[in-house]
C-alpha cells in the first residue's frame, strides 16, 4: 500500500496548528514503518516540540495489552473464553444487577443468573460499566456508594452489573478484573507481567505505568479547550502507582505502540518470539458476538467525555481485545478492521485487508472532542486517498 507522506504531513501539521496541541502519528505495515510525524508542542508554555521521546497517557489503549496478556494465558491453557472468573474471585458470585432506584435514590438490586467469563470481559459483555458513560453508576459514585474508577485502588471493582452477562454490550470495567486475574495467576504486578512478556521480548523500553522523575519532562500536558483557547488540565504522573490498572493508565510512545500493533500484522510474532499463538492472533482481530453490538455511549462527565458514536453509519461489536467495524468506513477503514481508542483522544486500528495499522496519539479532554475527531478522521483519510 502507497503511503502519501508529505500529504500526510500537511495535514497534521495544520491540524496541530488549529485543532489539537500535540500529535504523533504512525502508519505501519508487517516489517517496516510506513509513516511517522510529530507536530506541535507537549507544553505549550515552554514550546517544547514533540519528538520521538515525546510520551502519552494512553488510557484505554492499555486494554489491548491486557487483553494480549490475558490470550498468553489462554495459550498456556491457564485460561479459556468461556472461564468463569468466579473460579478464581469466589466473591464475584455475590454480584447484582441493577433493577434502578426506589423514591429515596437507594439503588434497587436483584440477583444474577449468569456466570461472568473471560469472553465477556475482554468483549464489553459483562454487564460492568463505567461512571463516565453510565448514569446508575455515575449515580453510586456521586452518592458515596461506590468508590470512583479514578481513585487510583481497587475499591470500583465492588461495582454491580447493570445486566445479565452475555445478554448486551456496555463499555466498562471488565479488563481492569482482567488485570487483577492476571496478577493472581502470575504472582507479580501487572507492570511486571507486561514488562517481561509483552514490553521487553518487544522492546517497548518506553512503555509503563510508573515513570522515573527524570522522564517526567517527557510526557506531553493535557490540554482542554476554551473556545479557541487551550488551557492545561492537570494530571499528575505517578512514580509508584498503588493500583494497575488493566483498563487505562499506561504510558507510552508512538514508537512502542507501534511495535505492539506489529504483532497482528504478523500472526503474532514478535522481533525473535511468538508472542501469542497464531490461533490467539486470529481470534483477537474476529467479533466474538456480531448480535451484541456496540451501543452510543452517552457521557455522564462533560469534562471527561463528549458522547461517543463511532462511525454511526457502520455497526460495530467487539473482538476478545478491540472494536471491530462491521462495514467500510467513509474516511477508509475497511470492514472487519479492529482499533479502539483512550480516553486523552489517542487513537488505533488494525487492517488486514490492506496488511497495515495505524496510531494517532494526542493529549485532549474531553474524549471524542470536535477538533480531535476530526484530525483522527482526516489522517485516516488521508491514508486511503
Amino acid at each position: 500500500m502507497q503511503i502519501d507522506s508529505p500529504k500526510i504531513d500537511n495535514i497534521l501539521e495544520n491540524a496541530a496548528k488549529q485543532n489539537v496541541p500535540a500529535i504523533s502519528a504512525a502508519v505501519i505495515c508487517k516489517d517496516s514503518d510506513l509513516y511517522k510525524g510529530h507536530f506541535g508542542f507537549k507544553d505549550l508554555e515552554n514550546k517544547n516540540p514533540v519528538d520521538d521521546n515525546t510520551l502519552f497517557r494512553i488510557a484505554s489503549m492499555t486494554k489491548a495489552i491486557t487483553s494480549t496478556c490475558i490470550y498468553q494465558l489462554i495459550d498456556r491453557d491457564i485460561l479459556s473464553l468461556d472461564t468463569n472468573l468466579k473460579d478464581f474471585f469466589p466473591e464475584i458470585s455475590n454480584k447484582k444487577v441493577i433493577q434502578g432506584f426506589d423514591d429515596n435514590g437507594d439503588v434497587i438490586l436483584s440477583d444474577v443468573s449468569n456466570d461472568i467469563n473471560i469472553g465477556h470481559l475482554l468483549t464489553h459483555t459483562s454487564g460492568f460499566a463505567y461512571e463516565i458513560w453510565n448514569e446508575s453508576i455515575a449515580k453510586l459514585v456521586e452518592r458515596g456508594d461506590l468508590q470512583s474508577a479514578f481513585a487510583n485502588n481497587d475499591e470500583f471493582l465492588k461495582a454491580p452489573l447493570i445486566f445479565e452477562p452475555g445478554t448486551s454490550w456496555e463499555y466498562g470495567i471488565g479488563i481492569d478484573w482482567l488485570g487483577v486475574l492476571i496478577e493472581k495467576i502470575s504472582e507479580c504486578s501487572l507492570q511486571e507481567y507486561m514488562h517481561t512478556n509483552i514490553f521487553e521480548p518487544l522492546e517497548m523500553a518506553s512503555t509503563s505505568y510508573d515513570l522515573d522523575k527524570s522522564k517526567h519532562s517527557r510526557v506531553a500536558k493535557v490540554y482542554g479547550r476554551n473556545d479557541d483557547e487551550y488551557f492545561e488540565m492537570p494530571f499528575e504522573v505517578p512514580e509508584k502507582s498503588s493500583f494497575y490498572s488493566g483498563g487505562g493508565n499506561l504510558i507510552s510512545s508512538i514508537e512502542d505502540y507501534s511495535k505492539f500493533l506489529k504483532i497482528f500484522l504478523n500472526a503474532g510474532q514478535g522481533p525473535d518470539r511468538q508472542i501469542i499463538s497464531i490461533s490467539s492472533h486470529k481470534s483477537m482481530l474476529k467479533s466474538l458476538n456480531e448480535e451484541l453490538v456496540m451501543k452510543q455511549m452517552l457521557s455522564q462527565a462533560p469534562m471527561l467525555s463528549e458522547d461517543v458514536d463511532f462511525f454511526p453509519s457502520s455497526t460495530k461489536s467487539w473482538s476478545p481485545g478491540f472494536m471491530i467495524n462491521h462495514e467500510d468506513i467513509d474516511s477508509g477503514r475497511p470492514k472487519n478492521s479492529a482499533g479502539w481508542a483512550g480516553l486523552f483522544n489517542s487513537f488505533f486500528w488494525i487492517d488486514p485487508k490492506n496488511e497495515i495499522a495505524a496510531v494517532i496519539l494526542m493529549q485532549m479532554l474531553p474524549f471524542s472532542e470536535g477538533g480531535c475527531l476530526n484530525t483522527l478522521k482526516e489522517f485516516e483519510s488521508s491514508i486511503y486517498s
